[in-house]
């Protein structure tokens, strides 16, 4: 589910579920943010790397996971948040040492938000970004999405992204300002290695904690309370039928298609 690795002081968090398209389920989650603890810590660790195996960085979150015929629908999405996400969100920003998102394909959903909470953030020109919570199960984006997008990209980019659900391509990401840069396919994993080879040159004497801080303090409002404010509105959508309901109905949709290569995977 979790593949990582530590050489020559690159450390690397590879998500391995591409039959899943990578999909972070609540236990891959936490597997992630382990790892970026354990890693991110590691005295011989100068940069850090997550990415995804396959043709997806990550679909987003994984609907498997969800029980949505029981009543606890609410409870359940919002105590895995709160067990899950947010301590994985935290850790990313508290590690310290820089981290690079190389994102390799799809990036929808909480993936979106995992991708922009790096450091540095590139991907591929055919990989694409995608948030549909809204349009496809009615509840608000997550995994620090509603933090980092307006932050990356500006009021107006966040909100059409989040209501609209459009698919973003990797160059209007980088045009946008959500990503650092986008390269053709073939180039990326040089692209890949000449950042981290870069940033793993920077002294390691704490400036990568503080330039994140004073990026920060600039901002409104600190990512433990907007991670708060997105439980809070998640546990009152999932309170209602709506989102079940739509989950009964993209996974079915999913089953159906299941004997199709290309099919659509459970994920949002």
């Amino acid at each position: 589910m979790l593949n990582t690795c530590l050489d020559d002081g690159v450390a690397t968090i590879r998500l391995d579920r591409p039959d899943r398209l990578n999909a972070l389920s609540w236990e891959l989650m936490d597997q992630i943010r382990e790892a970026v603890e354990s890693l991110g810590h590691h005295p011989a660790t100068r940069v850090l790397v997550i990415t995804g195996t396959g043709r997806a960085f990550s679909a987003g979150l994984d609907l498997a996971d969800l029980d949505s015929q029981g009543k606890g629908l609410a409870r359940e999405v919002v105590d895995g948040m709160a067990r899950s996400v947010d301590p994985m969100c935290a850790a990313i920003l508290e590690t310290p040492v820089p981290v690079v998102a190389a994102v390799n394909g799809l990036c929808a959903g909480g993936a979106v938000g995992l991708a922009l909470l790096a450091d540095v953030t590139v991907a591929t020109r055919s990989a694409y970004f995608l948030i549909p919570q809204m349009t496809s199960l009615g509840i608000v984006p997550d995994v620090g999405i509603t933090w980092a997008l307006a932050r990356h990209a500006g009021r107006a980019r966040a909100m059409g992204m989040s209501l609209l659900g459009d698919r973003i391509t990797a160059e209007q990401a980088r045009d946008w300002g959500l990503i650092w840069s986008c390269v053709d396919d073939d180039r990326f994993r040089e692209e890949v290695r000449d950042i981290v080879r870069r940033l793993s040159e920077l002294e390691p004497t704490g400036g990568v904690a503080a330039t994140r801080e004073l990026v920060a303090a600039g901002q409104a409002a600190p990512l433990a309370a907007q991670l708060a404010g997105e439980r809070a509105h998640q546990r009152a959508l999932f309170l209602g039928p709506g989102p079940a309901d739509r989950i009964d109905h993209f996974l079915n949709r999913s089953n159906n298609r299941s004997t199709q290569p290309s099919g659509e995977s459970r994920t949002s």
